[in-house]
Protein backbone atom coordinates (compact mmCIF):
# COMPACT_ATOMS: atom_id res chain seq x y z
CA UNK A 1 0.00 0.00 0.00
CA UNK A 2 1.28 3.46 -1.22
CA UNK A 3 1.63 7.08 0.61
CA UNK A 4 -0.50 9.52 -1.44
CA UNK A 5 1.20 13.21 -1.36
CA UNK A 6 -1.00 14.49 0.85
CA UNK A 7 -0.04 11.74 3.39
CA UNK A 8 3.50 12.20 2.85
CA UNK A 9 3.39 16.01 3.88
CA UNK A 10 0.81 15.03 6.63
CA UNK A 11 3.59 12.04 7.92
CA UNK A 12 6.48 14.89 7.74
CA UNK A 13 4.43 17.38 9.58
CA UNK A 14 3.21 15.31 12.53
CA UNK A 15 5.83 12.73 12.78
CA UNK A 16 8.95 15.44 13.38
CA UNK A 17 7.46 16.65 16.13
CA UNK A 18 6.26 13.52 17.45
CA UNK A 19 9.68 11.92 17.51
CA UNK A 20 11.50 15.38 18.89
CA UNK A 21 8.89 14.99 22.04
CA UNK A 22 9.77 11.19 22.37
CA UNK A 23 13.27 12.01 22.02
CA UNK A 24 13.47 15.32 24.34
CA UNK A 25 11.27 12.83 26.91
CA UNK A 26 13.50 9.73 27.01
CA UNK A 27 16.32 12.05 27.52
CA UNK A 28 14.98 13.61 30.67
CA UNK A 29 13.21 10.80 32.04
CA UNK A 30 16.94 8.58 31.58
CA UNK A 31 18.20 11.64 33.54
CA UNK A 32 15.80 11.32 36.17
CA UNK A 33 16.47 7.45 36.31
CA UNK A 34 20.03 8.14 36.81
CA UNK A 35 19.70 10.81 39.69
CA UNK A 36 17.28 8.44 41.23
CA UNK A 37 19.81 5.77 41.29
CA UNK A 38 22.67 7.61 42.14
CA UNK A 39 21.33 9.29 45.44
CA UNK A 40 20.35 5.87 46.56
CA UNK A 41 24.06 4.66 45.77
CA UNK A 42 24.96 7.61 47.29
CA UNK A 43 22.80 6.94 51.07
CA UNK A 44 23.91 3.22 51.10
CA UNK A 45 27.36 4.27 51.09
CA UNK A 46 27.03 6.36 53.76
CA UNK A 47 24.96 3.36 55.83
CA UNK A 48 27.32 0.99 55.85
CA UNK A 49 30.46 3.35 56.18
CA UNK A 50 28.31 4.49 59.79
CA UNK A 51 27.41 1.01 60.52
CA UNK A 52 31.04 -0.15 59.70
CA UNK A 53 32.50 2.52 61.67
CA UNK A 54 30.30 1.90 64.68
CA UNK A 55 31.48 -2.13 64.65
CA UNK A 56 35.00 -0.99 64.59
CA UNK A 57 34.50 1.55 67.56
CA UNK A 58 32.59 -1.14 69.98
CA UNK A 59 35.68 -3.46 68.85
CA UNK A 60 38.48 -0.60 69.78
CA UNK A 61 36.24 0.64 73.05
CA UNK A 62 35.61 -3.31 74.61
CA UNK A 63 39.06 -4.74 73.84
CA UNK A 64 40.43 -1.62 75.61
CA UNK A 65 38.18 -2.07 78.58
CA UNK A 66 39.16 -5.83 78.85
CA UNK A 67 42.46 -5.64 78.53
CA UNK A 68 43.32 -3.00 81.10
CA UNK A 69 41.95 -4.69 83.76
CA UNK A 70 43.51 -6.20 86.29
CA UNK A 71 40.98 -9.74 85.10
CA UNK A 72 43.53 -10.31 82.71
CA UNK A 73 46.64 -9.42 84.01
CA UNK A 74 46.62 -11.89 85.92
CA UNK A 75 45.55 -14.43 84.15
CA UNK A 76 48.91 -14.49 81.61
CA UNK A 77 51.43 -12.80 84.40
CA UNK A 78 54.55 -14.50 84.37
CA UNK A 79 54.65 -15.78 87.83
CA UNK A 80 50.90 -16.41 87.99
CA UNK A 81 48.19 -17.73 85.61
CA UNK A 82 48.19 -18.99 82.49
CA UNK A 83 51.91 -18.12 81.30
CA UNK A 84 53.40 -20.10 84.51
CA UNK A 85 51.25 -23.39 84.34
CA UNK A 86 52.07 -23.87 80.27
CA UNK A 87 55.36 -23.62 81.29
CA UNK A 88 54.85 -26.14 84.43
CA UNK A 89 53.30 -28.70 81.49
CA UNK A 90 56.80 -29.44 79.67
CA UNK A 91 59.62 -27.52 79.29
CA UNK A 92 59.11 -28.46 75.48
CA UNK A 93 56.42 -26.02 74.09
CA UNK A 94 55.12 -28.81 71.29
CA UNK A 95 54.58 -31.11 73.76
CA UNK A 96 52.87 -28.76 76.23
CA UNK A 97 50.62 -27.98 73.41
CA UNK A 98 49.86 -31.71 72.60
CA UNK A 99 49.03 -32.43 76.26
CA UNK A 100 46.55 -29.49 76.08
CA UNK A 101 44.87 -30.06 72.83
CA UNK A 102 44.47 -34.20 73.75
CA UNK A 103 42.80 -32.62 77.44
CA UNK A 104 41.02 -29.56 75.70
CA UNK A 105 38.62 -30.41 72.74
CA UNK A 106 37.92 -27.62 70.48
CA UNK A 107 34.81 -25.67 71.05
CA UNK A 108 33.38 -25.28 74.61
CA UNK A 109 33.20 -28.85 75.55
CA UNK A 110 34.30 -29.85 78.63
CA UNK A 111 37.75 -31.25 79.06
CA UNK A 112 38.07 -35.32 79.33
CA UNK A 113 40.16 -36.70 81.84
CA UNK A 114 42.92 -34.32 83.40
CA UNK A 115 46.07 -35.63 83.64
CA UNK A 116 48.44 -35.21 86.42
CA UNK A 117 50.67 -32.77 83.94
CA UNK A 118 47.95 -30.28 83.66
CA UNK A 119 47.21 -30.62 87.60
CA UNK A 120 48.16 -26.28 87.65
CA UNK A 121 46.71 -25.34 84.41
CA UNK A 122 43.55 -27.14 84.56
CA UNK A 123 43.67 -24.84 88.34
CA UNK A 124 43.91 -21.70 86.13
CA UNK A 125 41.42 -22.74 83.61
CA UNK A 126 38.55 -23.27 86.03
CA UNK A 127 39.23 -20.23 87.53
CA UNK A 128 39.14 -17.53 84.62
CA UNK A 129 37.01 -20.18 81.86
CA UNK A 130 33.60 -19.21 82.76
CA UNK A 131 34.40 -15.56 83.32
CA UNK A 132 35.91 -14.87 80.31
CA UNK A 133 32.97 -16.98 78.02
CA UNK A 134 30.29 -14.44 79.78
CA UNK A 135 32.71 -11.41 79.19
CA UNK A 136 32.52 -12.41 75.69
CA UNK A 137 29.07 -13.03 75.46
CA UNK A 138 28.26 -9.29 75.41
CA UNK A 139 30.69 -7.84 73.13
CA UNK A 140 31.17 -8.34 68.80
CA UNK A 141 34.12 -11.05 70.09
CA UNK A 142 33.73 -14.88 69.64
CA UNK A 143 36.96 -15.77 70.48
CA UNK A 144 40.04 -14.90 72.69
CA UNK A 145 43.76 -15.89 72.58
CA UNK A 146 46.58 -15.02 75.69
CA UNK A 147 50.04 -15.20 74.12
CA UNK A 148 52.49 -14.81 76.87
CA UNK A 149 56.18 -12.69 76.25
CA UNK A 150 57.81 -15.47 74.80
CA UNK A 151 54.69 -15.80 71.83
CA UNK A 152 53.05 -19.31 73.56
CA UNK A 153 49.30 -19.25 72.77
CA UNK A 154 48.94 -20.30 76.55
CA UNK A 155 44.80 -19.79 76.52
CA UNK A 156 42.12 -20.15 73.79
CA UNK A 157 38.23 -19.66 74.66
CA UNK A 158 37.14 -22.13 71.63
CA UNK A 159 40.45 -23.87 71.58
CA UNK A 160 40.90 -23.84 67.68
CA UNK A 161 43.94 -24.92 65.94
CA UNK A 162 45.67 -22.18 67.40
CA UNK A 163 45.24 -23.28 71.13
CA UNK A 164 49.21 -24.30 72.34
CA UNK A 165 50.95 -23.00 69.12
CA UNK A 166 54.21 -21.35 69.93
CA UNK A 167 54.25 -18.56 67.37
CA UNK A 168 58.59 -18.47 67.60
CA UNK A 169 58.46 -21.56 65.81
CA UNK A 170 59.07 -21.40 61.96
CA UNK A 171 56.00 -22.44 60.73
CA UNK A 172 54.04 -20.70 63.27
CA UNK A 173 55.56 -17.51 62.54
CA UNK A 174 53.49 -16.37 59.34
CA UNK A 175 50.34 -17.34 60.80
CA UNK A 176 47.82 -15.11 61.28
CA UNK A 177 48.29 -14.97 65.03
CA UNK A 178 52.25 -14.79 64.69
CA UNK A 179 52.04 -11.78 62.46
CA UNK A 180 49.77 -10.11 64.64
CA UNK A 181 51.87 -10.73 67.41
CA UNK A 182 55.17 -9.55 66.46
CA UNK A 183 53.49 -6.27 64.80
CA UNK A 184 51.67 -5.57 68.56
CA UNK A 185 55.60 -6.33 70.37
CA UNK A 186 57.23 -4.33 67.30
CA UNK A 187 55.14 -1.42 68.07
CA UNK A 188 55.91 -1.23 71.73
CA UNK A 189 59.26 0.79 71.79
CA UNK A 190 57.93 3.35 69.47
CA UNK A 191 54.82 3.79 71.66
CA UNK A 192 54.51 6.80 74.43
CA UNK A 193 52.36 4.19 77.04
CA UNK A 194 52.03 0.89 76.37
CA UNK A 195 48.02 0.47 76.44
CA UNK A 196 47.69 3.09 73.14
CA UNK A 197 48.98 0.10 71.05
CA UNK A 198 46.88 -1.63 68.86
CA UNK A 199 46.63 -3.76 65.84
CA UNK A 200 43.21 -4.64 63.94
CA UNK A 201 43.61 -6.86 60.95
CA UNK A 202 41.88 -7.39 57.58
CA UNK A 203 39.10 -9.96 57.05
CA UNK A 204 41.04 -13.43 57.46
CA UNK A 205 40.84 -17.30 56.59
CA UNK A 206 41.09 -18.17 60.26
CA UNK A 207 40.27 -21.86 61.40
CA UNK A 208 36.58 -21.26 61.45
CA UNK A 209 36.28 -19.46 58.38
CA UNK A 210 37.12 -15.70 57.84
CA UNK A 211 37.30 -12.82 60.79
CA UNK A 212 38.98 -10.20 61.91
CA UNK A 213 41.72 -10.08 64.84
CA UNK A 214 42.40 -7.44 67.08
CA UNK A 215 45.59 -7.07 69.51
CA UNK A 216 46.32 -4.94 72.34
CA UNK A 217 49.31 -5.92 74.80
CA UNK A 218 48.88 -6.71 78.57
CA UNK A 219 50.51 -4.71 80.98
CA UNK A 220 50.66 -5.21 84.86
CA UNK A 221 52.63 -2.44 87.03
CA UNK A 222 54.36 -1.32 83.79
CA UNK A 223 55.81 -4.59 82.87
CA UNK A 224 54.58 -5.66 79.26
CA UNK A 225 53.12 -9.37 80.01
CA UNK A 226 52.46 -10.66 77.29
CA UNK A 227 49.05 -9.86 74.38
CA UNK A 228 45.43 -10.62 74.36
CA UNK A 229 43.89 -10.96 70.97
CA UNK A 230 40.26 -10.76 70.02
CA UNK A 231 38.55 -12.48 67.35
CA UNK A 232 35.41 -10.64 65.27
CA UNK A 233 33.61 -13.33 63.56
CA UNK A 234 32.68 -12.85 60.20
CA UNK A 235 29.25 -13.37 61.25
CA UNK A 236 29.15 -9.79 62.96
CA UNK A 237 30.15 -8.16 59.81
CA UNK A 238 26.89 -10.22 57.98
CA UNK A 239 24.58 -9.10 60.29
CA UNK A 240 24.80 -5.45 60.02
CA UNK A 241 25.35 -5.51 56.51
CA UNK A 242 22.12 -7.86 56.39
CA UNK A 243 20.01 -5.04 58.26
CA UNK A 244 20.78 -2.67 55.29
CA UNK A 245 20.05 -4.03 52.51
CA UNK A 246 16.83 -3.13 50.50
CA UNK A 247 15.57 -4.17 47.33
CA UNK A 248 18.38 -3.44 44.49
CA UNK A 249 21.12 -2.14 47.29
CA UNK A 250 23.75 -5.31 48.44
CA UNK A 251 27.22 -4.65 50.42
CA UNK A 252 30.21 -7.36 50.63
CA UNK A 253 33.04 -6.91 52.73
CA UNK A 254 36.15 -7.28 50.76
CA UNK A 255 39.63 -8.95 51.88
CA UNK A 256 42.72 -7.78 51.33
CA UNK A 257 43.01 -8.91 47.46
CA UNK A 258 39.56 -7.75 46.62
CA UNK A 259 37.90 -10.72 46.93
CA UNK A 260 34.36 -10.50 48.94
CA UNK A 261 34.51 -12.75 52.31
CA UNK A 262 30.91 -11.66 53.28
CA UNK A 263 27.98 -10.15 51.06
CA UNK A 264 23.82 -9.13 51.79
CA UNK A 265 22.21 -10.58 50.32
CA UNK A 266 23.97 -13.78 49.16
CA UNK A 267 26.27 -14.20 46.43
CA UNK A 268 23.47 -16.30 44.28
CA UNK A 269 21.07 -13.40 44.53
CA UNK A 270 23.77 -10.57 43.43
CA UNK A 271 24.53 -12.14 40.10
CA UNK A 272 24.26 -9.31 37.26
CA UNK A 273 24.53 -6.59 39.99
CA UNK A 274 26.56 -3.56 39.18
CA UNK A 275 29.37 -3.46 41.68
CA UNK A 276 30.63 -0.05 42.61
CA UNK A 277 34.00 1.69 43.35
CA UNK A 278 35.60 -0.08 46.36
CA UNK A 279 36.04 2.03 49.29
CA UNK A 280 38.01 1.62 52.08
CA UNK A 281 36.74 2.25 56.08
CA UNK A 282 38.65 5.58 57.38
CA UNK A 283 38.78 3.93 61.19
CA UNK A 284 39.93 0.13 60.99
CA UNK A 285 40.84 0.55 56.98
CA UNK A 286 38.26 -2.46 56.18
CA UNK A 287 37.70 -2.17 52.48
CA UNK A 288 33.71 -2.40 51.64
CA UNK A 289 31.38 -2.50 48.17
CA UNK A 290 28.13 -1.77 47.30
CA UNK A 291 26.29 -3.56 44.69
CA UNK A 292 23.08 -2.40 43.12
CA UNK A 293 20.72 -3.69 40.71
CA UNK A 294 19.70 -0.31 38.65
CA UNK A 295 16.27 -1.96 37.35
CA UNK A 296 14.94 -2.44 40.98
CA UNK A 297 16.29 1.02 41.67
CA UNK A 298 14.60 2.71 39.04
CA UNK A 299 11.22 0.88 39.87
CA UNK A 300 8.05 2.28 38.22
CA UNK A 301 10.86 5.12 35.86
CA UNK A 302 12.27 2.45 34.20
CA UNK A 303 9.21 0.69 32.78
CA UNK A 304 8.46 4.06 31.45
CA UNK A 305 11.76 4.51 29.75
CA UNK A 306 11.24 1.57 28.35
CA UNK A 307 7.72 2.34 26.85
CA UNK A 308 9.33 5.27 25.21
CA UNK A 309 12.14 3.40 23.83
CA UNK A 310 9.27 1.39 21.94
CA UNK A 311 7.44 3.91 21.19
CA UNK A 312 9.84 6.65 19.58
CA UNK A 313 11.17 3.14 17.52
CA UNK A 314 7.65 2.87 16.17
CA UNK A 315 7.53 6.43 15.51
CA UNK A 316 10.63 6.72 13.76
CA UNK A 317 10.01 3.37 11.91
CA UNK A 318 6.70 5.09 10.12
CA UNK A 319 7.94 8.48 9.80
CA UNK A 320 10.92 6.95 7.69
CA UNK A 321 8.83 4.87 5.84
CA UNK A 322 6.25 7.77 5.14
CA UNK A 323 9.12 9.70 3.79
CA UNK A 324 10.63 7.25 1.73
CA UNK A 325 7.70 5.97 -0.30
CA UNK A 326 7.09 7.55 -3.62
CA UNK A 327 3.84 9.09 -4.25
CA UNK A 328 1.52 7.51 -6.88
CA UNK A 329 0.51 9.88 -10.02
CA UNK A 330 -2.60 11.70 -9.38
CA UNK A 331 -5.35 11.29 -11.44
CA UNK A 332 -7.51 14.61 -10.63
CA UNK A 333 -9.90 15.66 -13.15
CA UNK A 334 -8.95 18.48 -15.30
CA UNK A 335 -5.38 17.27 -15.96
CA UNK A 336 -4.42 16.27 -18.90
CA UNK A 337 -1.01 14.32 -19.34
CA UNK A 338 1.40 15.56 -22.56
CA UNK A 339 3.67 13.53 -24.13
CA UNK A 340 4.24 10.07 -24.80
CA UNK A 341 1.90 8.65 -21.90
CA UNK A 342 -0.72 11.19 -23.30
CA UNK A 343 -4.01 9.41 -24.72
CA UNK A 344 -4.16 9.21 -28.74
CA UNK A 345 -7.45 10.58 -28.84
CA UNK A 346 -5.99 14.11 -27.01
CA UNK A 347 -4.02 16.40 -29.17
CA UNK A 348 -1.53 18.75 -27.15
CA UNK A 349 -2.52 22.19 -26.55
CA UNK A 350 -1.22 24.26 -29.05
CA UNK A 351 0.75 27.47 -27.80
CA UNK A 352 -0.81 30.89 -29.67
CA UNK A 353 1.54 33.93 -29.50
CA UNK A 354 0.56 36.77 -27.96
CA UNK A 355 -0.09 39.90 -30.40
CA UNK A 356 0.85 43.28 -28.51
CA UNK A 357 -1.74 45.76 -29.51
CA UNK A 358 -1.58 48.80 -32.26
CA UNK A 359 -0.68 52.16 -30.46
CA UNK A 360 -0.68 55.64 -32.36
CA UNK A 361 2.26 56.62 -34.12
CA UNK A 362 2.34 60.43 -32.21
CA UNK A 363 2.29 58.75 -28.60
CA UNK A 364 5.23 57.91 -26.88
CA UNK A 365 5.73 54.56 -25.72
CA UNK A 366 6.39 54.79 -22.39
CA UNK A 367 9.76 53.36 -20.38
CA UNK A 368 9.84 50.03 -18.90
CA UNK A 369 8.61 50.06 -14.86
CA UNK A 370 11.80 49.45 -13.07
CA UNK A 371 11.38 45.66 -10.77
CA UNK A 372 9.77 46.44 -8.19
CA UNK A 373 12.08 46.02 -4.87
CA UNK A 374 10.57 44.39 -1.34
CA UNK A 375 12.16 46.57 1.47
CA UNK A 376 12.57 44.78 4.04
CA UNK A 377 11.33 45.52 7.41
CA UNK A 378 13.66 47.10 10.20
CA UNK A 379 14.67 45.08 13.19
CA UNK A 380 12.65 45.96 16.09
CA UNK A 381 14.96 45.85 18.97
CA UNK A 382 12.89 46.70 21.63
CA UNK A 383 10.93 43.67 20.28
CA UNK A 384 13.67 40.88 20.60
CA UNK A 385 13.59 37.59 21.80
CA UNK A 386 14.51 37.02 25.42
CA UNK A 387 17.45 34.37 24.54
CA UNK A 388 18.87 36.92 22.88
CA UNK A 389 19.16 39.41 25.84
CA UNK A 390 20.08 35.85 27.79
CA UNK A 391 23.03 34.82 25.60
CA UNK A 392 24.86 38.82 25.59
CA UNK A 393 23.63 38.47 29.94
CA UNK A 394 25.54 35.16 30.04
CA UNK A 395 28.46 36.39 27.72
CA UNK A 396 28.68 39.65 30.25
CA UNK A 397 31.68 39.28 32.49
CA UNK A 398 30.68 41.81 34.57
CA UNK A 399 27.33 40.00 35.24
CA UNK A 400 29.52 36.15 36.30
CA UNK A 401 31.54 37.95 38.33
CA UNK A 402 28.53 39.44 39.98
CA UNK A 403 26.81 36.01 40.30
CA UNK A 404 30.02 34.66 42.23
CA UNK A 405 30.53 38.01 44.26
CA UNK A 406 26.80 37.08 45.65
CA UNK A 407 27.76 33.16 46.00
CA UNK A 408 31.25 33.79 48.23
CA UNK A 409 29.60 36.64 50.11
CA UNK A 410 26.33 34.54 50.97
CA UNK A 411 28.79 31.40 51.91
CA UNK A 412 31.15 34.14 54.13
CA UNK A 413 27.85 34.97 55.56
CA UNK A 414 26.78 32.01 56.73
CA UNK A 415 30.24 30.55 57.84
CA UNK A 416 29.60 34.03 60.22
CA UNK A 417 27.08 33.70 61.56
CA UNK A 418 25.95 30.62 61.59
CA UNK A 419 29.20 28.71 62.62
CA UNK A 420 28.52 26.02 59.50
CA UNK A 421 30.26 25.40 55.99
CA UNK A 422 29.51 25.15 52.76
CA UNK A 423 27.88 20.89 53.37
CA UNK A 424 25.49 22.41 55.43
CA UNK A 425 24.23 25.00 53.78
CA UNK A 426 23.89 22.85 50.62
CA UNK A 427 21.74 20.47 52.81
CA UNK A 428 19.84 22.90 54.75
CA UNK A 429 18.75 25.66 51.86
CA UNK A 430 17.99 22.07 49.15
CA UNK A 431 19.39 24.22 46.68
CA UNK A 432 22.52 22.09 45.67
CA UNK A 433 23.63 18.46 45.59
CA UNK A 434 26.23 17.29 48.03
CA UNK A 435 28.03 14.29 47.04
CA UNK A 436 29.86 11.15 48.21
CA UNK A 437 33.54 11.67 47.25
CA UNK A 438 35.25 8.44 49.04
CA UNK A 439 35.35 8.96 52.46
CA UNK A 440 33.83 12.56 52.42
CA UNK A 441 31.22 15.04 51.25
CA UNK A 442 31.58 17.12 48.48
CA UNK A 443 29.23 20.23 47.27
CA UNK A 444 31.37 19.88 43.19
CA UNK A 445 28.27 22.21 41.69
CA UNK A 446 28.00 24.93 44.20
CA UNK A 447 32.12 24.59 44.33
CA UNK A 448 32.05 25.98 40.84
CA UNK A 449 30.44 29.24 41.56
CA UNK A 450 32.53 30.46 43.96
CA UNK A 451 34.77 31.78 40.95
CA UNK A 452 34.84 33.27 37.26
CA UNK A 453 36.75 30.56 35.97
CA UNK A 454 34.79 27.87 36.85
CA UNK A 455 31.37 29.39 36.04
CA UNK A 456 29.36 27.51 34.01
CA UNK A 457 28.39 28.77 30.79
CA UNK A 458 25.00 29.57 31.13
CA UNK A 459 25.03 29.74 34.89
CA UNK A 460 21.56 28.53 36.89
CA UNK A 461 21.26 32.77 38.05
CA UNK A 462 18.00 31.31 40.18
CA UNK A 463 19.91 29.31 42.77
CA UNK A 464 22.33 31.89 43.33
CA UNK A 465 19.35 34.42 44.00
CA UNK A 466 17.70 31.93 46.04
CA UNK A 467 20.95 30.70 48.22
CA UNK A 468 21.21 34.74 48.73
CA UNK A 469 17.50 35.07 50.23
CA UNK A 470 17.81 32.28 52.32
CA UNK A 471 20.65 32.75 54.01
CA UNK A 472 19.82 36.67 54.58
CA UNK A 473 16.42 35.29 55.73
CA UNK A 474 18.24 32.56 58.58
CA UNK A 475 21.16 34.72 59.81
CA UNK A 476 21.16 37.66 62.16
CA UNK A 477 24.28 39.41 62.78
CA UNK A 478 27.06 40.31 61.75
CA UNK A 479 25.25 43.20 60.38
CA UNK A 480 28.31 44.19 58.20
CA UNK A 481 28.40 41.13 56.36
CA UNK A 482 24.51 41.28 55.70
CA UNK A 483 24.63 44.56 54.25
CA UNK A 484 27.59 43.69 52.16
CA UNK A 485 25.46 40.91 50.58
CA UNK A 486 22.18 42.66 50.48
CA UNK A 487 24.08 45.25 48.20
CA UNK A 488 25.93 42.74 45.97
CA UNK A 489 22.19 40.44 45.48
CA UNK A 490 20.53 43.88 44.37
CA UNK A 491 23.46 44.48 42.00
CA UNK A 492 22.00 41.17 40.47
CA UNK A 493 18.73 41.72 40.17
CA UNK A 494 19.85 44.91 38.12
CA UNK A 495 22.08 42.76 35.88
CA UNK A 496 18.87 41.19 35.46
CA UNK A 497 16.34 42.61 35.15
CA UNK A 498 18.14 44.63 31.91
CA UNK A 499 17.55 41.53 30.30
CA UNK A 500 14.37 40.83 31.18
CA UNK A 501 14.87 37.84 33.30
CA UNK A 502 13.31 38.99 36.76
Amino acid sequence: MGFSRPDVKAALKLGGPLVAVLVAALFFLSMAVDDKVDIQIDNANRSVERELTTLVQNARSQSSAFASTSFIGYSVGRYYGFASAFQQISPDPERAAAILRATYPPGDAPPSEIPAALTAYAAVHDRFHASFRDLLASTVFDDLYLIDRFGRVVYSLRKDAAFGADLAAARQRESALGTLFREVMGRLPQAQTPEQVMVLTQPLPLDQGHGMLLGRPVVRHGTVEGVVVFRVPIGKVQERLARLTQDGIGFALLDGAGNMVTSAPGGEQLKGWARQEARVLEDGGWRYVVLSDAAKLAGGLNFIRWLLLLAGFVAITLFMKAFREPAPAADAGGFVPVGPSAPLDVAPPVPVPAVPAERPESSPVPPPPAPATVAEEPEHHDHADEGDHAAALDADEGYRRCLVDVMTLALDYWQKAKRKGKIELAEESGLWRVYMDRSSLQTRTLDKYLLVETLPRNPRWRDVVRTAEYVLRHCGEPQGERETLSVALSRLKQHLKQAERV
